[in-house]
């Protein structure tokens, strides 16, 4: 597992408005919020239109990922909810729309086309996935799907913010931890994340050394 760092949401906040400053920093952001929302950067690459938006164009609320894009061909549900990152997704959204990126025939979905990927290349076109080998901890070699290329923008937004130790995990990460210091059960967190095990999410919490001080220094009753 990644041994990215996580954020507060102070620092997601300010890296979300330095995307702003970035070139194609609208889909970098939304990219990121993905992220956040608990998405694998594989995910975010296959993820299309109409899995996030209703017909109507409405953003959805709750996001069921199909087994074809998922980690194991597991589905799992995300929670699109936080405002922050509905907001960056629609500005990425309205971006496209301006540079008529990925168009459908009629006026649903905001009138892109439904069949496409949410999330595109400065260039307007889809990610594209490469297979990897992967060294299992029983010594086998399993192949998976990465994008390198969505990989490397989101850790260059991260670099930018003076967070080198970020990458797309962060996300995921960053989501537990905050969930499980606000009192969120590790299965719950398990569950979101799609692991059979709240034992593999425990792995996800990071507790950094302000927060192992701060607590330390509590008074005793």
């Amino acid at each position: 597992m990644s041994r990215a760092d996580a954020l507060t949401p102070s620092q997601i906040n300010r890296v979300l408005k330095t995307c702003r400053l970035m070139q194609h920093g609208q889909a970098k952001a939304g990219a990121i919020a993905l992220s956040h929302a608990a998405m694998r950067v594989s995910e975010i690459a296959r993820l299309d239109v109409k899995t996030v938006l209703f017909p109507t164009g409405l953003l959805r609320q709750e996001i069921n990922l199909p087994s074809l894009i998922c980690k194991n061909t597991k589905p799992r549900t995300i929670w699109l909810t936080n405002l922050t990152a509905r907001t960056a997704i629609q500005d990425w959204i309205d971006y496209r729309i301006q540079h008529k990126w990925g168009l459908g025939t009629s006026p649903d979905y905001q009138g892109l086309n439904p069949d496409s990927k949410l999330i595109l290349t400065n260039r307007g076109s889809s990610y594209s996935l490469q297979p990897k080998p992967r060294l299992l901890d029983d010594g086998t070699i399993k192949e998976y799907w990465c994008c390198d290329a969505l990989e490397q923008a989101i850790r260059n937004v991260y670099k930018r913010c003076g967070l080198p130790q970020c990458s797309s995990h962060t996300g995921r990460k960053s989501l537990v931890t905050n969930s499980v210091l606000s009192g969120v059960s590790l299965e719950t967190m398990a569950r979101v994340l799609g692991h059979s095990e709240a034992s593999t999410t425990l792995g996800y919490v990071v507790i950094q050394q302000h927060v192992i001080r701060d607590m330390c220094s509590i008074e005793w009753i």
